[in-house]
């Protein structure tokens, strides 16, 4: 969705230098099209690592808060301390008259009702999966377990406990008899998804019953690995009693969500049949209001999910979006704000830092310098023994004129792949000098091959050649050090994505023509590049590999299938085109309509 607003009504001049503004937002959108098209084979980074995508999925977990009222349960005598712990079957295989058996990481002890003592004695805290999570199959395998060992006098001591949480040397009082009940995640996950305020900030409130069941706890599973497990052959099954637990369950995130003003909305005014799409509709909802002509004008779109406009990608809460759009789109500015009724995002160009970088203000970029620092290889020792130039044979030219003189400077320090000098392997060994003297220098004739690599260069001419920076002649991009000496040669080159992105702007300064039409010229310009179409003889091959590749997405447009028809009869008319392959062109167009797949 996307509104437009105006200050005042503008004449045709100012409307026509309006869009003009406008239009600027187009460079840098397509440039980071592009990239983002690059990197979905190849991401520098993956999305969910990030860590503000982490803070915003632990923020989404529940809080779940376990606590025994006294007044609800006054039947229920010599329950403490109960032992709460939350644990996941380790097999769905079970042994007659024995429980799965759990594995736990965390215990709790409550010692006394939610009306008497401390908080740290009465509640136990846990934080599950969100709801999301909860719904997959190994979320729904929790299990709140409750443990009562019926006797008052087993009480955890204080060197055991930190609060109500219990320490590994205390579990072994659990062992022998005891009466123990379950609530299963996938329950409560059903009961919380009833509260559509639960997302808000708001603490729903849910009380459950569970029935205690007489039984032994096996000890040999408390020392292997925290897990538990219980009998029911060892014990007297008919005392088995019920009790209330109250649970309170928020989101973790949710003291941030009530600093935002955001958050702070009242649904009261609203009915409760909508409220749930209400609530749906504003959670992430961003307004991106696009600034142009002097920031006078504005048009306006909304992303949910906390998505970037640019990229698509959803950053999960309103200050990871902040930290992807400052780090990801520099070539805008932005202004974040937040009230009661939107979250907003003001966007401007940075015309200023965009025009640096493709005009550099009147500087020509090839002629700036840069710094650049690299550690030089150790060169190998050279060693001037007979065997090695036993197969050598000198050939001196007489530096006579301007171009000898000028070969001799190019070919004299010539290195070969074993570090050993070419000029000097060209030398009679008998000439040779032992140490660091060299003898004097002779050139050898390389015929009509004057290129300059990695492996033959000057190291005057290397260093120099340092100094400069070189650009690809098609692309305009900067050229590595290791590109500029190789033998390739880049006069040739086509990056396919930087054509496009020139084709489709080219195209677009057309306005007589419709939007199927350009985009069926953008298709063939394509095509005929990347098949390296050149002869007109090469014409009817093209059509015909043009119609088999994207036969299916022409009948799918009418528009677009009758503008390739035209543009064949254009071709027919210039005699490009033959009757016969047209007649075929048609015949595998009529194909793709009646539901052949691959017609012939």
């Amino acid at each position: 969705m996307c509104l437009q607003h105006s200050r005042a009504r503008l004449s045709p001049d100012e409307q026509l230098a309006a869009e003009k503004s406008f239009a600027l937002y187009c460079k840098p959108v397509e440039l980071y099209n592009i990239i983002q098209r690059r990197a979905v084979k190849n991401p520098l980074f993956v999305q969910r690592s990030l860590l503000y995508k982490i803070q915003a999925r632990r923020k989404k977990r529940i809080q779940l808060t376990i606590s025994l009222s006294g007044c609800t349960n006054t039947q229920a005598q010599n329950i403490f301390p109960l032992y709460v712990l939350l644990a996941r079957p380790t097999s769905n295989i079970t042994l007659e008259g024995h429980s799965p058996i759990y594995r736990f990481s965390r215990i709790c002890s409550l010692t006394s009702f939610s009306e008497f003592g401390n908080k740290d004695k009465t509640e136990a805290t846990f934080i599950i999966p969100d709801l999301k999570t909860l719904s997959t199959s190994r979320a729904c395998n929790l299990n709140i377990i409750f443990i009562s060992c019926g006797q008052v006098g087993q009480i955890v001591g204080e060197d055991n406990c930190s609060g109500n949480k219990v320490e590994g040397s205390s579990l072994q009082k659990l062992e022998g008899k005891c009466s123990w009940g379950k609530i299963a995640t996938k329950i409560l996950a059903s009961s919380l998804e009833k509260c559509v305020t639960l997302s808000t900030g708001v603490t729903a409130e849910l009380v459950s019953t569970v029935t205690m069941s007489p039984s032994f706890l096996e000890p040999k599973f408390l020392e292997q690995d925290n897990c538990l497990t219980f009998c029911s052959h060892k014990v007297d099954a008919t005392g088995s009693y019920q009790i209330k637990v109250r649970m309170s369950a928020e989101e973790a995130g949710a003291r941030d969500l009530s600093l935002s003003p955001y958050s702070n909305y009242s649904y009261n005014d609203v009915p409760p049949s909508i409220l749930p799409e209400i609530i749906r509709l504003r959670a992430g909802n961003v307004l991106f209001n696009y600034k142009y002509y002097n920031n006078t004008m504005q048009k306006t779109e909304v992303t949910e999910d906390f998505s970037c406009p640019f990229c698509l990608v959803p950053c999960g809460s309103f200050k990871g979006l902040g930290c992807h759009l400052n780090s990801s789109h520099d070539l805008f500015h932005f202004e974040f704000w937040v009230s009661e009724e939107c979250q907003a995002v003001n966007v401007s160009l940075k015309t200023d830092a965009w025009k640096t970088e493709l005009l550099a203000e009147g500087v020509d970029p090839r002629h700036q310098t840069f710094s650049y620092r690299s550690r030089f290889k150790k060169r190998r020792r050279l060693e001037t023994t007979a065997e090695k130039f036993r197969h050598v044979h000198s050939h001196i030219m007489e530096s006579g004129s301007h171009e000898d003189a000028q070969a001799m400077s190019e070919d004299d320090y010539v290195q070969r792949e074993n570090g050993l000098s070419v000029a000097d392997a060209s030398v009679d060994p008998s000439h040779t000098v032992h140490g660091n003297n060299l003898s004097p220098p002779t050139v050898l004739q390389f015929g009509k091959s004057r290129k300059l690599s990695a492996e033959r260069s000057d190291p005057r001419n290397r260093q120099l050649l340092q100094k400069r920076q070189f650009f690809h002649s098609h692309r305009a991009q900067p050229m590595a050090l290791e590109q500029v000496f190789s033998d390739h040669d880049s006069e040739d080159e086509v990056d396919d994505d930087i054509a496009d992105f020139e084709d489709r702007r080219m195209l677009d300064d057309f306005v007589d023509v419709t939007k199927d039409e350009k985009l069926i010229m953008h298709m063939w310009n394509s095509f005929v590049r990347k098949q390296r179409v050149l002869a007109d003889g090469h014409i009817p091959w093209a059509c015909e590999a043009f119609t088999r590749s994207h036969g299916q997405e022409l009948v799918q447009n009418p528009a677009m299938l009758w503008g390739w028809r035209f543009f064949m009869i254009k071709l027919w008319n210039h005699s490009l085109l033959d009757a016969r392959t047209m007649n075929a062109c048609n015949i595998f167009l009529q194909g793709y309509q009646d539901g052949t797949s691959d017609p012939k």
